[in-house]
């Protein structure tokens, strides 16, 4: 399991964390975590992946839950697409 410190005091896995300390942690890691092992690293810059994903979209939350590990989707329409706007072209 992923091993971080605590950056900032938090409540994670039903516990109160103060800064400084080192707890194992399987979710997606937030801002408040620093990654100690490679583990920890890894799923820290996957998050930073999802981060920048609408997450908003269905793809998105299934990749959230998501227990074979699979990477996430990246097929996922752009925005004038989902909201069904077309875009006229200019000329």
């Amino acid at each position: 399991m992923a091993r971080y410190r605590v950056i900032q005091n938090s409540f994670i896995n039903g516990h109160f964390l103060t800064v400084g300390e080192e707890v194992d942690y399987a979710g997606i890691p937030g801002f408040n975590l620093e990654p100690l092992d490679d583990e920890a690293r890894s799923a820290k810059e996957k998050a930073g992946k999802l981060a920048r994903r609408d997450v908003t979209s269905r793809a998105f939350q299934e990749d959230l839950t998501r227990p074979d590990g699979a990477p996430p989707q990246t097929d996922e329409p752009a925005a004038d697409e989902k909201s069904g706007k077309k875009t006229a072209a200019k000329g």
